[in-house]
């Protein structure tokens, strides 16, 4: 049985590759936007967390245009969540040193 700890590290481990991801989708489509053909992509975030190496990433069927600026929103949104991610994880790891090594600085 996995402990506490290590679930909730496994929890946000897969969350920031799920956010990588989603930084790539994001670079796709805005990399892409005038490329003939082109169909827009989007990430099915509760595919790619629950269900590790399903399709999570699809078509976007969607019709209505998306300007520049709400990808490049979606892209500076979805870094703010990565970086968060990253302290958390970083915060998580001093509190466990701190806990075991009191006598560190």
């Amino acid at each position: 049985m996995a402990s506490p700890a290590g679930s909730v590290i496994e929890q946000i481990s897969a969350a920031m590759s799920v956010s990588n991801l989603q930084h790539q989708v994001n670079v796709s489509n805005i990399a892409n936007r005038d490329t003939q053909g082109y169909q827009r992509m989007k990430l099915r975030f509760d595919h790619a967390m629950s269900e590790p190496g399903a399709a999570a990433v699809v078509t976007d069927r969607s019709t209505a245009p998306v300007s520049l600026e709400q990808d490049l929103i979606a892209m500076s949104t979805n870094l703010m969540r990565y970086q968060t991610m990253a302290r958390a994880v970083g915060r998580y790891f001093s509190i466990i040193g701190a806990i075991t090594n009191p006598n560190r600085g």
